[in-house]
């Protein structure tokens, strides 16, 4: 199964809400950056707030079911982009809240 942490339009080109804070937001970064990528991108990240590219090249990753880009962690790291509770549980290894 995979879990985006966005909202149900993402695939229709609409952004994530931003600025929605997370008590847990340190633990979700550190679990998104200690895996190895599944896929690399041919393209850069795109920096939400702004809708700047970066220079950072976007890669996927995938742990206890879940998937999320490179350029996800960067945004919710730098706007605090919205993160679903599903994904958090899982990707952290909690049970359903």
């Amino acid at each position: 199964m995979t879990i985006f942490p966005i909202t149900e339009n993402y695939h229709r080109g609409a952004v994530p809400r931003l600025g929605v804070r997370r008590d847990d937001k340190d633990r979700l970064l550190d679990a998104m950056r200690g895996q190895k990528p599944i896929a690399m991108a041919a393209g850069y990240l795109t920096d939400y707030a702004t809708g700047e590219t970066t220079n950072i090249t976007d890669a996927m990753y995938e742990k206890n079911g879940v998937r999320w880009t490179e350029e996800m962690t960067y945004n919710l790291e730098h706007n605090d982009m919205e993160v679903s509770d599903e994904f958090a549980d899982a990707l952290l290894g909690r049970g359903k809240r």
